[in-house]
């Protein structure tokens, strides 16, 4: 464990196993964001996207919240500890996102 008693990994990019992606068989958030920002991109046949911006990260930070709320056991001091964010902001985000 590191002094701050999380596992290590700091700011590096996350890399998640897969069977597609990098010769070590792993994919980044960032990989696998902008591959799915295309692929909504192609669904749109020529129309452009308006508030495209806002969209995304509204979209990753509702399953941020819900995937480590899930891993915390649904105990937002952790959840905050894990995010970096004071528990009260937690309390404010998961509000807005209905959980």
């Amino acid at each position: 464990m590191t002094a701050d008693n999380g596992v290590g990994i700091g700011r590096r990019s996350a890399h998640l196993s897969g069977r597609d992606g990098n010769s070590n068989g792993s994919r980044t958030l960032r990989e696998l964001t902008g591959e799915a920002v295309r692929d909504y991109c192609h669904t749109l046949d020529g129309h452009w996207p308006t508030d495209l911006y806002s969209m995304v990260v509204t979209e990753v930070e509702s399953a941020l919240l819900e995937s480590v709320m899930e891993y915390a056991g649904g105990n937002q001091t952790r959840a905050a500890r894990m995010l970096g964010i004071d528990r009260g902001t937690l309390r404010t985000k998961l509000r807005r996102h209905s959980f």
